[in-house]
């Protein structure tokens, strides 16, 4: 749980004056309703599992409506206490996308919709910012998309909806009756149980006293996304020159992707795929095996680990046989702060990164800040580095503090990590275990700043890699990789502009938010998570190309659950000039009243023969979608008379309901196209969509 240290913004002070003293007054309201007990903090349990409860005052006890002119998600209009939610028990989650115990609690509040289904009881998520970067609503909507949250979300602008209720931590949670009358709150996970009782009390209290709706509030659900790669919010990377290879965690697919090296334009192909898309955690062979938001990945042999986020376990791929076996891990959340148990009977808790180094495995303990050891040899996992403590403090490991490491890199004796909620670049010095830091300075100080180290400022990095003999770092939140000069101490701006999109922005590389780094010599790999793609980029000229993966393509079940799409591929021909380059200007067609979804990458993949031959993502804004690509068989070298090329060509987008709220839709085009060159041929290529089934 984090603790914000100074609030901002000045609305709503008298609300947050009396709000505070019910929130921290007392615990009988909700604790009477849930039947329960206080649970206290200890050094021996769940740390998160301290309840704050309140009786609210008889003159505050109303819960604050919304401000009107706030973004909501997931919902086609704002929601107000006095119109849609008028009947309706509410259960507020005051949360920002990036902190740890804040994703924890996702699948609790997930239980708790299914468990009240039919109901009249809404979730609404309040998402209050920590990081200027979590403010934007455009990456609050890919956050929402990547962790498959269908409850509304509203933006909390300026932290006033935080302010009004008296909010001092994340994650907090606020249950509000039929009546709109405040019953209490609870701060951190790990209180599923609690809740339940409690909203199922205050759903039988206000039946009874006729204060209940007669009906639930039904609202849009969340559809999964599609893209041109193949892969959804890819969270690391990891090459395998001596091998050949290319290993990528297909992290909302919940499998691990293999393909060739690339060619010198980023082209590869499929190699394998572990696991079979679904959400689980079955051990087996690839096709049938079971993944849940697959991050960190490290190779030692003929070994592939992985830190199998969400199932709280660390699984091994024999890359032989393609047999994958958990190897540490309960399956289930723990917070134990010492370790040393061997395999499956030690708990784990979001491991989020990985390193091998000979027969051990070091593992970055997200959920319990902290870097974990674990002995290949044996089995036995312990606690390396940080207390348990969410903090910024060097010296010897063991009482060193860190928050939420999230990428590792080994390089001679250092291991160095990405301390992302600190917004730190640190270190371990293998020879002594002494912690220190080269960039950073705490929890609340970030930002975007080039220069020595002691002024340099990161934004809540999620990953490093080391290029030659210097660092560089997935400064996530600023959607750039920065690099820190080992020699001079001093940090630098490798690549991105400091503003999320796809493409080029005044001739440079633009990321968004890219989590997941590997280098091999002057080949960087990027995982660029939010545009749903890898990026190879060449450290030394600055060219890049993404990778385009021929044969991959995104499960069958995702397939299908997918939102809206033309009814069939439409076939045209074409007369094009024989060239290197080619714009391709696609028009989709939208619902009405709908128009793109501003910041959702479109993207575009052309295949023949099975292979891709070009694939592209950009940042496009209006229609119509226009791309400009080199695919293979243009070029003069591969034209030849009477040549004709069969293309199949897929684009991706997404379209929202209205201009700052609504539920975002995604959908797909598809084209066969028969190409014909000629000399006199066009270098424009128009794609008209089929119309759009109705929604």
């Amino acid at each position: 749980m984090l603790w914000k240290s100074n609030r901002t913004g000045s609305a709503s002070t008298f609300h947050t004056r009396r709000m505070r003293h019910w929130l921290a007054a007392s615990f009988v309201a909700l604790l009477g309703l849930a039947g329960g007990m206080l649970v206290t903090w200890n050094n021996r349990g769940n740390p998160f599992a301290g309840v704050s409860l309140a009786q609210p005052a008889a003159a505050s006890d109303i819960a604050p409506d919304f401000p009107p002119d706030f973004t909501w998600l997931n919902t086609p209009t704002p929601l107000s206490f006095k119109h849609q939610l008028k009947g309706q028990v509410v259960l507020l989650d005051f949360w920002t996308y990036g902190c740890i115990n804040c994703i924890h609690l996702i699948p609790e509040l997930d239980r708790l919709q299914k468990h009240f289904a039919g109901r009249p009881f809404v979730i609404i998520g309040v998402h209050s910012a920590k990081f200027t970067n979590e403010a934007l609503a455009q990456n609050i909507r890919e956050a929402v998309m990547r962790y498959k949250i269908d409850h509304p979300v509203v933006v909390d602008q300026n932290m006033q909806i935080w302010n009004a209720y008296g909010v001092d931590s994340w994650p907090t949670l606020v249950l509000i009756g039929a009546n709109r009358k405040i019953i209490g709150s609870v701060a951190g996970e790990g209180n599923y149980s609690l809740l339940k009782r409690a909203i199922a009390r205050t759903l039988a209290r206000d039946k009874a006293n006729g204060s209940l709706a007669a009906h639930p509030l039904v609202l849009p659900k969340f559809a999964s996304m599609q893209t041109a790669s193949g892969l959804l919010f890819p969270g690391k990377v990891l090459a395998d020159h001596a091998g050949r290879r290319i290993f990528i965690s297909d992290t909302d697919h919940n499998r691990i992707v293999a393909a060739s090296w690339p060619d010198a334009l980023g082209r590869c192909h499929l190699l394998a795929v572990y696991g079979s898309g679904r959400t689980g955690r079955t051990d087996g062979p690839a096709a049938i095996a079971e993944f849940n938001s697959p991050q960190g990945l490290a190779l030692e042999g003929n070994f592939l680990y992985v830190a199998d986020t969400n199932n709280q376990l660390i699984r091994r791929i024999n890359l032989k046989t393609g047999y994958v076996k958990t190897i540490l891990g309960t399956g289930h959340e723990v917070f134990d702060f010492t370790g040393g148990g061997t395999g499956t009977n030690q708990g784990i808790n979001s491991p989020w990164d990985l390193a091998a180094n000979g027969k051990h495995l070091y593992i970055a303990m997200a959920g319990e800040h902290q870097i974990w050891r674990m002995n290949l040899q044996t089995g036995r996992a312990a606690a390396f580095a940080g207390t348990g403590a969410e903090g910024l403090r060097n010296g010897q490991a063991a009482n060193a503090e860190l928050a939420q490491p999230s990428g590792l890199a080994l390089m001679g004796n250092t291991l160095y990590f990405a301390d992302s909620e600190n917004s730190a670049l640190r270190g371990i010095h293998l020879t002594n275990n002494r912690v220190f830091t080269l960039v950073g300075s705490g929890l609340f100080n970030f930002g975007d700043q080039d220069g020595p180290a002691a002024g340099a400022l990161l934004q809540h990095d999620l990953g490093v890699a080391a290029l030659g003999k210097n660092l560089l770092i997935a400064d996530t939140y600023n959607d750039k990789l920065r690099l820190f000069n080992t020699a001079s101490d001093t940090l630098t701006t490798f690549a991105g502009n400091g503003r999320p999109g796809a493409g080029k922005a005044g001739g440079k590389l633009q990321l968004y938010e890219p989590g997941g780094l590997c280098v091999w010599h002057h080949t960087v790999f990027v995982a660029d998570t939010d545009n749903q793609r890898i990026v190879m980029i060449n450290a030394r000229t600055g060219q890049w190309h993404e990778l385009s993966i021929s044969g991959l393509h995104i499960p069958g079940r995702v397939k299908m659950a997918a939102a809206h799409h033309a009814s069939g591929a439409a076939a045209l021909s074409a007369n094009l000039r024989p060239g290197r380059r080619i714009e391709i200007q696609a028009q989709v067609h939208l619902p009405a009243d709908t128009h793109l979804t501003q910041g959702v990458p479109v993207s575009i993949r052309i295949t023949s023969g099975g292979k891709t031959v070009a694939q592209q993502t950009t940042g496009a804004k209006s229609l119509p979608l226009t791309f400009k690509l080199m695919p293979a068989g243009m070029n003069a070298a591969e034209f030849s008379a009477n040549k004709t090329l069969h293309w199949h060509v897929e684009v991706y987008y997404a379209y929202c309901t209205n201009i700052d709220n609504g539920v975002c839709v995604p959908a797909r085009a598809t084209w066969d196209v028969s190409i014909n060159f000629a000399r006199t041929g066009s270098a424009v290529l128009q794609l008209i969509a089929p119309t759009m089934p109705p929604r």
